[in-house]
């Protein structure tokens, strides 16, 4: 069985990092990635990539503060929603293989 340490990542910036250069990579295949926003901040609002042009998801403080991917995926981008504040994101990774 694999898993990451977890990776602590401030969040700044209401765009991605560019492609080559990705906010998490996971130095394995993972089964499940699960990523939770430590902000309690309502407009703290955290958005996720896969390929770091395209939206997969949100991190919402208060209403859906985590979310867990059963995908393979090694590389994570993460950028802030307009208005929200610098945010600290948790990001774990586990396989059972």
């Amino acid at each position: 069985m694999a898993t990451m340490n977890m990776a602590t990542v401030s969040v700044s910036s209401t765009s991605y990092t560019a492609v080559d250069a990705p906010s998490v990579t996971v130095g394995f295949e993972p089964d499940s990635i699960l990523l939770i926003n430590r902000s309690s901040t309502a407009t703290d609002v955290v958005l996720i990539s896969f390929d770091g042009v395209n939206n997969h998801g949100l991190l919402i403080p208060g209403t859906l503060p985590a979310l867990e991917y059963k995908e393979k995926r090694t590389k994570i981008w993460l950028k802030l929603d307009s208005g929200a504040s610098t945010t600290t994101v948790n990001v774990m990774a586990g396989t059972v293989r």
